[in-house]
């Protein structure tokens, strides 16, 4: 359904314009008849389509509103979200070296602190909460609002699936060292090691969990 909503939205089928018959939009959005016609019932339902017997389906009206940020996370896959983290971390933590003040480098030390001891007895739950408040403290040391909301948007709409990502490579050691070495590379404001850091660590992830369950993107219409 998203697809052609956005299609109704960016002016691919006008306001007006009748939506091409089943098989033409079949092969177009490359999904089934059931999926096309799910999707039509919906639009029409919200006052985007009008059913016309005998006629068609025409554009009658533009989306009020677009997707939030929120509702396209909940349709990415998490190696999409790792690929969008690590195009804007490495930045945040940069940044972050620049910028951090002795609260938030305490604050890093407590969290990797409890980042460990959960590491060391498995509890895998404690682990992801120590270190997405770590992420999130250093999107703050970055003194950039949008990254905060960025990284804080992306680690809670994903934090099932982070479950899986820590399980996956999270309790390692190598893991907590490179958090270490980050945490202490911001200490120092050490600005190009926290960067190289930042990568190396979601690199790393990113790996591991590709090697698990390789990207996919799952079509939606």
């Amino acid at each position: 359904m998203q697809r052609l909503r956005e299609g109704i939205a960016n002016g691919e089928y006008p306001v007006g314009s009748r939506l091409p018959a089943e098989p033409e939009l079949m092969n177009a959005l490359q999904v089934g008849r059931s999926t096309v016609r799910e999707a039509i019932r919906a639009l029409a339902h919200s006052g985007l389509l009008q059913v016309k017997q005998g006629q068609g389906t025409f554009v009658c009206a533009l989306p009020q509103e677009q997707e939030t940020l929120t509702e396209r996370l909940r349709r990415a896959h998490i190696v999409e979200v790792y690929e969008v983290r690590r195009a804007l971390e490495p930045e945040s933590a940069r940044l972050a070296a620049i910028r951090r003040n002795e609260a938030q480098l305490q604050r890093l030390t407590d969290l990797l602190a409890e980042r460990e001891r959960c590491r060391l007895r498995n509890d895998a739950q404690g682990l992801l909460e120590a270190d997405i408040a770590f992420h999130i403290t250093i999107a703050e040391a970055a003194g950039n609002g949008v990254f905060v909301d960025l990284v804080r948007s992306f680690l809670s709409v994903h934090r099932e699936a982070l479950c899986d990502v820590i399980a996956l490579s999270g309790t390692t050691e190598q893991q907590a060292r490179l958090h270490e070495q980050l945490a202490k590379a911001i200490a120092l404001q050490d600005e190009k090691a926290a960067y190289r850091l930042s990568a190396k660590l979601l690199d790393s992830i990113l790996q591991a969990h590709q090697q698990q369950a390789p990207l996919y993107q799952e079509v939606s219409l």
